[in-house]
C-alpha cells in the first residue's frame, strides 16, 4: 500500500475507462492499493474487486456522492456494501434524478439549435449519467471545440442550457454512509465554494453526523495540502487522497499523482482500509 489512489472514476460514471482499463493503468502507475469512486452510483465495484483480484491489487470499494445542489459538496464512501439494499435503493434514486436532469439540458439545449440524441446519451452512459456526457457529444458533433469549452458556453452553472441539480445534503449523505457501515470522507475541500470559516463550521456539523474524514491529497488541495492535512489531523479525521482520475489530459490528475505528494500516505491509508473492514 506504498502508493495509494483512492479516487477514481470509470465509464460506470464520467470516467473514459472501464474497470478493468483501470485496473490496468493502475498497475502500471505502480498503485498498489486503488478505489474506484463513481458519482453516484456502485455499479462498478464488484467488477473492480474482481480486476483487483486478478492484479494481485488491495481494493477498497467506494462511492463519491453528490450533495448540497448548486454548491456541489461531494461526499466519499469507502468501504460500502454493494449488494447493501438501502444504499442500492438510494442510488437508484438519484440515477432518476441525474436522467431527469440531462433530458432537461438537453431540452434547453435543443431550444439553443443543438439537438443532441439525449436518450441514447442516457442508455450509453453507464449507471452515472451527467453533464460531461452532453458536453462530449456537444464536442463530437462540432458544436463546440471540447467538453470545457460546452461548459464555458453552455452548460456549466449560470450558462443558457445550466439546470441545477436536486440532491440530499451532505450530512444526509455522510449519516445514510455511516449508518450502512461505510467510511465517509468530505472531497476535495478546496473546490467548495464557501469561505473557510462558512466551511469550518460546517465540519463541525458534519462530524457530529458521522463524517470521518478529509480529502486531503487531492489535485485541487496541491497548493494548500499542509492546511488541510493540520485541519484533518487536529479534527481527529482520517486523512486520504486521491488524483480524481477521468480521463488522461482532462484538469485532474494522472492515476497515482498524488501519492508522491501525501508524506504519510502508507500510514493514512491502511489507517483508512483497515476501519472500513470493520
Amino acid at each position: 500500500m506504498r502508493r495509494p489512489d483512492l479516487h477514481l472514476h470509470t465509464t460506470a460514471s464520467d470516467g473514459r475507462y472501464d474497470v478493468w482499463q483501470v485496473a490496468r493503468m493502475v498497475q502500471r502507475a505502480d498503485v498498489t492499493l486503488f478505489s474506484i469512486t463513481d458519482h453516484d452510483t456502485m455499479a462498478a465495484l464488484p467488477a473492480a474487486a474482481d480486476a483487483a483480484y486478478e492484479r494481485g491489487l488491495a481494493f477498497l470499494p467506494g462511492v463519491e456522492i453528490s450533495t448540497e445542489g448548486d454548491d456541489e459538496v461531494h461526499v466519499l464512501g469507502y468501504g460500502v456494501k454493494y449488494d447493501d439494499p438501502v444504499l442500492a435503493d438510494f442510488f437508484q434514486k438519484m440515477r432518476q434524478e441525474r436522467m431527469d436532469r440531462v433530458r432537461r439540458v438537453g431540452q434547453k439545449l435543443e431550444e439553443l439549435g443543438m439537438k443532441l440524441p439525449v436518450e441514447e446519451i442516457i442508455a450509453n452512459a453507464g449507471s452515472s449519467v451527467g453533464r460531461p456526457h452532453l458536453g462530449r457529444a456537444l464536442a463530437e458533433r462540432g458544436y463546440v471545440k471540447d467538453t470545457p469549452e460546452a461548459f464555458d458556453r453552455f452548460i456549466g452553472r449560470g450558462k443558457p442550457a445550466y439546470v441545477p441539480r436536486i440532491t440530499p445534503s451532505a450530512a444526509e449523505a455522510i449519516a445514510l454512509l455511516k449508518s450502512r457501515g461505510a467510511v465517509p470522507v468530505l472531497a476535495h475541500p478546496q473546490e467548495i465554494r464557501w469561505t473557510m470559516d462558512c466551511l469550518l463550521q460546517k465540519l463541525d456539523e458534519w462530524q457530529d453526523a458521522g463524517l470521518m474524514g478529509l480529502e486531503v491529497y487531492h489535485p485541487a488541495n496541491r497548493e494548500h495540502y499542509a492546511v488541510w492535512d493540520a485541519i484533518a489531523r487536529k479534527r481527529g479525521l482520517l486523512v486520504t487522497g486521491g488524483s480524481d482520475f477521468h480521463t488522461e489530459g482532462d484538469k485532474h490528475s494522472l492515476i497515482g499523482a498524488t501519492a508522491g505528494e501525501w508524506p504519510d500516505a502508507l500510514h493514512d491509508a491502511w489507517k483508512l482500509f483497515r476501519i472500513s473492514q470493520k
